[in-house]
């Protein structure tokens, strides 16, 4: 899990910064400053910071100022503002990347596996290796404690209170747990994904992909949720083959 501190000002860009950090397991944020002398005096006594997002245009210290004093206590620093002029100065105080307002979940989550490539796969490799299923009480056995294959599932459904783990040979599981449960169940695992607030989803069992929706094999069918799309083209980009014949 990377520890990561937020500091801006203007309270919509933390939201934004915010919201995409929880589409993001191994991101966990242990602190949110929009007061940047506030943030000078508690940053500075951290001493497990991983990832450092900080705003530049804020008053009484701007952000340049502020990395300076605060570089040491994190191990990478991007600097989010809506100025690309700032560029050299972010490099010349050790800024690890810079983006620029308003930046896309996909530009936001690049650059964070470019910055931690190893932690993703380090923790996928241990994962594959010693986690092949995990345990659940199931609410239509009266709670028996049932065992699960990650490999068997289809999808994590949100379904009210609970969740639906959506099976490829019995019937699905039903389980008092929320999506943020299964998200840090899940952790590194590239084979899940979300594409909708309400579904988890094994790429393994996607029967196919027509526009915007998607079709699992067991006809289980959503269209991508439009806080996911940046996410999604991602995926598809990733995996969809394309011809390198000129037109």
């Amino acid at each position: 899990m990377l520890n990561c501190i937020i500091v801006d000002d203007e309270q919509f860009s933390v939201d934004a910064i915010t919201k995409y950090i929880d589409m993001l397991p191994r991101l966990n944020i242990v602190g949110v400053y929009t007061d940047p002398q506030l943030a000078l005096e508690k940053v500075s006594s951290e001493s497990d910071v991983d990832l450092l997002f900080m705003d530049i245009d804020m008053p009484r210290i701007n952000g340049l100022e502020l990395a300076k004093a605060l570089r040491s206590k994190t191990e990478k620093l991007i600097f989010t503002t809506s100025h690309s002029k700032y560029a050299f100065d972010a490099y010349q105080v050790e800024g690890d990347a810079y983006l620029l307002k308003p930046f896309s979940f996909g530009k936001f989550s690049t650059t964070i596996n470019r910055l931690f490539p190893n932690v993703a796969e380090t923790k996928a490799s241990v994962a594959s290796h010693e986690d092949e299923y995990f345990l659940v009480k199931n609410k239509e056995e009266d709670l028996r404690i049932v065992k699960v294959k990650y490999k068997e599932v289809i999808a994590f459904e949100s379904s009210h209170n609970y969740v639906k783990i959506h099976l490829m040979n019995s019937k699905p599981v039903i389980a008092y747990l929320t999506i943020k449960d299964i998200l840090e169940l899940l952790g590194p695992r590239e084979l899940f994904k979300q594409f909708h607030r309400a579904f988890i989803i094994s790429t393994d069992c996607i029967n196919y992909i027509e526009g915007n929706m998607i079709r699992m094999n067991n006809n289980l069918t959503f269209s991508v949720g439009e806080s996911y799309r940046d996410n999604f083209s991602t995926y598809l980009a990733g995996k969809l083959l394309k011809t390198s014949r000129k037109h």
